[in-house]
């Protein structure tokens, strides 16, 4: 990677990681960057760019949240698989399509591109009523399950993004959600979720998964006594999954859980199990570390869940 990967102006007035994070969102949707593509290790990019290496630490932190990156421990942080990557590109297209006209547009005026953004920001606060906005969206989960899966089935129901606030980041969820229009959680914390939404006055959507019909008539037909490995990005996760296979009366496999960002507990399943099936959120990287026993374990999201939403949409438009 070079020095030139990302671009500062300490002078213009945005902060320094939106600036960073926006120009590697940016590298992601055009192209630059690639799919399993390294990014620089923070000491090497914060050095490049005269930045302190938290604030690296924090931006590819953030990349990961919006399913733009992978961070492995010790193995350094890369650009997301394939399918994440192409439906970022899908969303992004019509958006960097248009700033880069109207940057073409604007180096032809007798103004700054810098003079022009600000007063386009200025005006946007003051003059374009809420009314004419779209409503906010927040998607409250935690780091274990699947929730690249959640964010993605939502935004292709409401037809918009939706911002995503963990629950282990207790700071950034009560800001959320004073902000949010819409509420949405998983089965997995509505109760949790609804009582930190009743200090604001605020309702919450419940939605929820269910494992696919094919892998769950997959995994019945297994030899009994099989052991069977679930893996997501946490083991609540895994717990999640092996718990739909158990609700469907599927007992004649020993199963066991783990979590990817657990490496210990990771190779342990790898190695104790016979079959491993992994969400897809992590399915691409335990592919590339047990390909002879890794499959996917797809997820729909239920029907009364995407009703719910696309009646919330529809009250919510402008």
């Amino acid at each position: 990677m070079t020095q030139s990967l990302v671009r500062l102006n300490a002078d213009f007035p945005i902060p320094i990681h939106v600036q960073i994070k926006e120009q590697l969102k940016l590298l992601i949707g055009v192209g630059h960057l690639q799919p399993g593509e390294m990014l620089p290790p923070a000491a090497q990019l914060a050095d490049q760019l005269q930045v302190n290496r938290n604030t690296i630490n924090a931006v590819y932190t953030q990349l990961r949240d919006e399913g733009l990156v992978h961070m492995q421990k010790g193995r350094g942080t890369s650009i997301a698989d394939k399918s994440a990557i192409t439906a970022f590109r899908m969303r992004q297209q019509s958006l960097y399509d248009h700033a880069k006209t109207i940057m073409t547009e604007a180096q032809q005026l007798p103004f700054s591109l810098d003079e022009l953004m600000l007063a386009s920001i200025a005006y946007g606060h003051l003059f374009l009523s809420q009314s004419q906005k779209e409503a906010r969206w927040l998607l409250v989960e935690c780091h274990e399950h699947d929730h690249p899966f959640y964010r993605r089935k939502i935004e292709e129901i409401i037809g918009q993004p939706i911002q995503v606030a963990y629950l282990e980041n207790h700071s950034d969820v009560h800001s959320a959600l004073q902000d949010a229009d819409q509420i949405v959680t998983t089965v997995n914390h509505a109760d949790e979720v609804k009582e930190l939404a009743a200090r604001y006055h605020k309702s919450v959507l419940i939605i929820g998964a269910n494992a696919q019909t094919s892998t769950l008539l997959e995994i019945a037909r297994l030899e009994a006594g099989r052991s069977v490995g679930f893996v997501c990005l946490g083991k609540k996760g895994g717990e999640w999954m092996a718990g739909r296979v158990l609700e469907a009366g599927i007992e004649q496999i020993q199963h066991m859980t783990a979590g990817f960002v657990d490496e210990h507990s990771l190779q342990q399943i790898i190695h104790a199990s016979d079959l491993l099936y992994a969400s897809a959120a992590v399915y691409d990287q335990l592919l590339a570390l047990a390909p002879d026993k890794t499959r996917l374990y797809p997820m729909l999201l239920e029907q009364s869940s995407e009703a719910l939403l696309k009646e919330a949409s529809n009250l919510l438009a402008p």
